[in-house]
């Protein structure tokens, strides 16, 4: 989650963990992680 917080620029955990808290599974963070990477890249 802190890879996370860190690409969507929030300054607290709390809101990453808000608005990612559906995301529990580790291959659905992948697959979140994958997607973001396919925007910013």
């Amino acid at each position: 989650m802190k890879a996370v917080q860190y690409l969507m620029g929030h300054a607290h955990m709390d809101v990453t963990m808000d608005v990612y808290n559906h995301i529990t599974e580790q291959s659905r963070i992948e697959t979140e992680l994958a997607k973001l990477n396919s925007v910013v890249v």
